[in-house]
């Protein structure tokens, strides 16, 4: 599979078919629907953080949207990568990409939202040095949810 992650458009520039492109990803990913609304209403700016995986037409096969949430932390509001894409590099790449633009402007921090369930993804976080900080209840439909947060 050939693709690339490249810097994203802020969500609320997004055309009606891409915004729902995202939604179909999320809700294959995460199990999470998303209203178009809400898709573009992520607080999501035009930087080194703001990253999608376009495949060879061109196409979002995964995405990597995070905002600086204050002067030493980042947030990662949404990861999602297209299943088929999966297990190819793509997540380590987009993460060594924010890291380097993080680190550049001057964050220190790394923090996120993970479905309790979602083991894959916990792991590939703890990989990376981040660790869970609390428990959320009611924050996904299908259960509890984590932060998890550490340093870069």
């Amino acid at each position: 599979m050939d693709a690339r992650w490249c810097l994203g458009p802020s969500p609320k520039s997004l055309d009606d078919a891409t915004v729902e492109v995202i939604k179909q990803l999320f809700l294959d990913q995460t199990g999470e629907r998303y209203a178009g609304a809400s898709v573009k209403s992520l607080p999501i700016p035009e930087w080194g953080g703001n990253l999608v995986l376009l495949d060879a037409n061109n196409l979002i096969r995964g995405l990597l949207w995070a905002n600086k949430f204050n002067e030493k932390r980042v947030r990662i509001v949404a990861f999602a990568i297209d299943s088929d894409y999966k297990g190819n590099g793509y997540g380590s790449q987009a993460w060594d990409i924010l890291v380097e633009a993080a680190r550049s402007d001057g964050h220190s921090e790394i923090q996120l939202e993970v479905r309790g369930d979602n083991q894959f993804a916990i792991d590939f976080y703890r990989k990376r040095g981040l660790k869970i900080v609390s428990t959320l209840e009611g924050y996904y439909k299908a259960g509890i949810g984590y932060v998890m947060r550490g340093t870069i």
